[in-house]
């Protein structure tokens, strides 16, 4: 049954009496949401992509972050690893679903935090990242696995 058949029917229900017009208004909100997830692939897709972009750098206070302070990009379709250098830089995008393993280890002010991938390439690691970053990430990467 498509869409269409599916609001008809509803509005059916509803004009007979058998829904009230909170109730019509709920399951018809949840029917076009549901459609809107199903055309996109995967039923979190739609809600992921109301999740805002977010960029995090570590402190230049830090070692090995003095010039090129390394930075992850927490998007809708993954994170987004980039690691600067002198001559070039080194990227990694990683999806979501592939994220193993997420570890923070806290110092006093700053946070060292650890991704591992099941895709079976190297941990990615972020260190000198300040504690309070470090948190949001953790609970981002979480509400985007959780699709939303």
């Amino acid at each position: 049954m498509n869409l269409t058949d599916e609001l008809q029917k509803l509005t059916e229900l509803h004009q007979a009496g058998n829904l009230t017009d909170q109730e019509f208004a709920d399951a018809k909100q949840r029917l076009i949401r549901d459609g809107q997830s199903a055309a996109a692939g995967t039923p979190a897709a739609a809600e992921a992509a109301v999740l805002p972009e977010k960029t995090f750098r570590s402190s230049r206070w830090s070692a090995g972050n003095m010039i090129f302070p390394d930075s992850l990009t927490l998007a809708s379709d993954g994170m987004h690893f980039r690691k600067g250098a002198m001559f070039g830089s080194s990227e990694e995008h990683v999806a979501y679903r592939a994220v193993a393993s997420f570890k923070v280890k806290n110092g006093i002010f700053l946070s060292n935090v650890t991704v591992e991938t099941s895709g079976g390439s190297q941990p990615i690691f972020i260190n000198g990242l300040w504690k309070s970053a470090a948190r949001e990430i953790q609970e981002l990467v979480r509400a985007y696995q959780s699709g939303g």
